[in-house]
């Protein structure tokens, strides 16, 4: 479950192959021993609490994905971005603001308590574009990257050039944006970004260690985009209400679990892609549904 990525730098294996709603751990063991993200499953994360006793622990943003172990770790040092400080740990608020008001917010709750064991602890400091942390041999330099959430950051190792790009994930679903702040264009411009220092490796939060076809593959991800559009253009040859987008899976293909929360981010993405087409003059509005134009 542990795997050396470079020296001094391991990837602690999430439960479900990392797949949501878990995510790959990263452990540094260097002069300061820190964890990075507390997604992979409890058992894991009491196993690294025991074994290596992180002095520090940050998270990348505030998903109960990588966030929901950081109680098991009371007492170290909890680092989490700026951007998603004041709510961090607060399970009311971050429902809120991933959902909805009302009993969408309560499914959220109970599905991220019984299915990650989440329970509030609140952060002991933030951090912002630009930080650089320094462990010893090992050096990250925090890279704001929002569009997946607004507190979304990238970490960088500039002497071994590896990326931990998080949910900038490079898997093949593609890139998710399915909470109301999230954003496709930023989303894009975040994914160029860590593009743009050309990683030898990425690590990714649920898809592990990318060591080949690095820049190809951050290519074959952000198509994904404009062939999603291309997928609601063709289903909009005729009038659809969203509701009836919702029916057809077309980004998700199914809903195998939580429906209601799928159904709901399925909902958030379509949106956000219909409003860029209706920008672009390719999509019309008419009586509350829509139909290409």
């Amino acid at each position: 479950m542990l795997i050396q990525i470079a020296p001094s730098i391991f990837l602690m294996e999430g439960e479900n192959e990392g797949r949501f709603p878990f995510s790959h751990s990263i452990l540094i063991r260097d002069e300061v021993t820190t964890l990075i993200d507390t997604g992979c499953g409890l058992k894991r994360l009491e196993r690294i609490r025991e074994e290596y006793r992180p002095d520090l622990v940050l998270n990348s943003h505030t998903h109960p994905d990588h966030s929901a172990g950081n109680w098991l770790f009371e007492g170290a040092p909890l680092l989490v971005p700026q951007e998603g400080f004041a709510i961090s740990g607060q399970l009311v608020k971050m429902s809120e603001r991933f959902t909805e008001l009302g009993e969408l917010a309560q499914k959220w709750r109970s599905y991220v308590q019984e299915a990650t064991g989440f329970q509030e602890i609140r952060p002991t400091h933030a951090y912002e574009d630009g930080r650089r942390f320094r462990f010893g041999s090992v050096e990250l330099v925090a890279i704001h990257s929002p569009g997946h959430a607004s507190d979304h950051y990238c970490f960088f190792e500039p002497r071994l050039k590896i990326l931990f790009s998080f949910d900038i994930d490079l898997a093949a679903f593609g890139p998710w944006y399915g909470c109301r702040e999230s954003n496709i264009e930023l989303f894009e411009a975040s994914a160029r970004r860590v593009q743009a220092l050309r990683p030898r490796i990425v690590v990714s939060s649920h898809l592990g260690i990318i060591s080949d076809r690095v820049d190809e593959r951050f290519e074959t991800y952000l198509n994904i985009i404009p062939r999603r559009e291309e997928e609601i253009l063709t289903f909009l040859s005729q009038e659809r209400r969203l509701e009836e987008m919702v029916d057809q899976a077309l980004i998700y293909g199914s809903f195998p679990y939580a429906r209601e929360l799928l159904r709901y981010w399925e909902g958030q993405m379509l949106k956000k892609h219909i409003e860029r087409l209706i920008e672009r003059g390719l999509v019309r509005e008419r009586d509350s549904a829509y139909v290409r134009a």
